[in-house]
């Protein structure tokens, strides 16, 4: 029989109402007593009860911590960098899939300048001729190589692929490596620049790996240029002296870089255009010395990279007057890459050195031109000197040393009408093995408007000189159909830049005022052509 339960009052009550409670799973109440009609089953379950209750909240209150400490980590970085909060959800969480920006953004800024490997790249092989070309515009531009290229594994940050547009004149580049071609020419490069802007209207080279075109090889007679313009500037007393030499002019030996007693005697001119070693070598000793003449080098640019991927210039003076002497004609000392030659041909034109070029414009994926790095000319001498040099150096291409290049059967000039000033180089080397060619020269005379540098290496057995094959490229620009004439390179040079353009529109004002003062001081490009047609006859 079960115990009966204690009779109504206000303690009968009180445990009624703890027992409905604990039946409602209510309250904190203290256990249960046996005493008050409680069984011991229900204490068990009571305590069980108040077990679970109490692991429930512990579980909860865990959560409620967590979440107010990360709710907390993300208030604190919002207050110290909004946009970093900002990115590092949009890294995290999906985002709608429309343009969310604003019709007032700016656009995307391209980058500050075009990268030094991008410009390094040289289009020189015969591989070049599979390039596209631009279209000829209605402006008399010519037709352009150009090329696609993609840089994004070394530039991610360039939007690409990137559009290249060459200086490289379509026809030029393909005329240059036929004439090559037809000269048999195994290691050679042919260059054509012009003179004012330094833009390469072809660059073509046989072999890129056995005669790479950016690595330097010995200058030859190409240096007695910078001797003759050093010795006119710093020693103009030179001119007006006859040099004296003994035996062949072309033999050097360490007691003839001093003038004999007796012997042949020839003008600076004659010794220039005929290439005499043993004169070049006593002006070096005699009328410059050693920091005249390597400053000259310096100056000229011989001693620094002419344009990005190419070898820097070399000039060693050696330890005696023997060595300085071999330096100033050319025998020994100097390294030079075709890039140096054509900077020395085009520093003729006006006596300013131009930084060759043959990278046009750089458009990025978006439409972008990247600002492509451009160095002003800088002067090496007056264009007063300039145009003396040019006077003197067209005796090479019609009675020196180019003479039988520049001339056809019975005498008559290659070009007809066309003047060229020029220079010729020749000496043995090594890497590779054979006699290196060269030929520098600028057309025409009078008034330059391209420049041409060609080096060959020749074996045993050849069939064009250097000289032969920059005539043979010239041929191709002025005589048109036959008929060579100057005006023929109107054709072919590219309309002047910009900066050149506004540059003329800017002093065309001063110059019409000076027009008459310069008549008499300076005599006009016609007046240069007789000059020199008459010094023919005087040598």
């Amino acid at each position: 029989m079960p115990r009966p339960l204690p009779p109504p009052g206000p303690r009968g009550a009180e445990a009624k109402r703890k027992m409905q409670r604990l039946a409602r799973g209510k309250g904190r109440g203290a256990p249960p007593r046996l005493d008050r009609g409680i069984s011991a089953a229900d204490e068990s379950a009571w305590r069980r009860a108040q077990q679970v209750r109490r692991l429930r909240m512990t579980r909860r209150g865990r959560v409620t911590i967590a979440t107010a400490a990360i709710a907390a980590v993300i208030a604190c970085v919002w207050l110290l960098e909004p946009h970093e909060a900002v990115r590092a959800f949009a890294t995290t969480q999906p985002m709608p899939d429309f343009d969310t920006t604003p019709a007032s953004a700016e656009p995307t800024e391209a980058p500050d300048r075009v990268p030094e490997d991008v410009l390094a790249r040289l289009p020189v092989g015969r591989e070049a001729l599979s390039l596209p070309a631009t279209s000829s515009e209605a402006d008399g531009s010519r037709a352009r190589l150009y090329e696609h290229v993609d840089v994004s594994a070394a530039h991610p940050e360039l939007a690409g692929p990137l559009r290249i547009e060459y200086t490289l004149d379509r026809e030029l580049t393909e005329v240059a490596h036929e004439v090559l071609r037809r000269g048999h020419v195994d290691l050679g490069t042919l260059v054509l620049l012009e003179p004012h802007s330094g833009r390469l209207l072809a660059y073509a080279a046989t072999d890129t790996q056995r005669f790479p075109p950016t690595r330097t090889y010995p200058a030859a007679s190409l240096v007695k240029v910078i001797t003759a313009a050093t010795a006119l500037d710093r020693a103009p007393e030179v001119a007006s002296m006859p040099c004296r030499f003994n035996g062949s002019p072309y033999r050097l030996t360490p007691s003839r870089v001093d003038p004999p007693r007796n012997g042949n005697t020839v003008t600076l001119e004659r010794a220039l255009a005929t290439s005499n070693n043993q004169c070049f070598a006593q002006i070096a000793v005699h009328a410059l010395g050693v920091e005249p003449l390597m400053e000259a080098f310096h100056r000229f640019g011989w001693l620094a990279a002419p344009a990005p991927a190419h070898e820097a210039g070399s000039a060693d003076p050696g330890e005696d007057r023997y060595d300085l002497g071999r330096l100033g004609s050319g025998l020994a000392g100097t390294q030079i890459t075709p890039l140096h030659a054509a900077q020395l041909a085009a520093s003729l034109a006006n006596g300013e050195l131009v930084s060759p070029r043959w990278v046009e414009r750089v458009i990025d994926a978006n439409g972008h031109d990247l600002p492509i790095p451009a160095a002003a000319p800088r002067r090496v001498m007056s264009p007063e000197l300039a145009l003396r040099l040019r006077e003197m150096l067209t005796e090479t291409t019609r009675s020196g040393t180019a003479r039988r290049a520049f001339h056809v059967r019975g005498g008559r000039p290659l070009l007809g009408e066309v003047l060229v000033a020029g220079k010729t180089g020749s000496l043995s080397g090594h890497d590779p093995e054979g006699r290196y060619e060269w030929f520098i020269g600028v057309a025409p005379a009078e008034d330059p408007r391209i420049a041409v540098a060609a080096v060959i290496v020749n074996g045993r057995l050849w069939k064009r000189s250097a000289t032969q094959i920059a005539a043979d490229m010239l041929r191709e620009i002025f005589c048109a159909d036959g008929n060579c004439a100057t005006q023929n390179v109107v054709r072919i040079v590219a309309r002047a830049t910009q900066r050149e353009a506004s540059r003329s529109a800017s002093s065309a004002n001063a110059d019409s005022s000076r027009d008459d003062s310069s008549e008499t001081s300076s005599p006009p490009p016609a007046a240069m052509s007789t000059v020199s047609r008459g010094s023919r006859t005087r040598s």
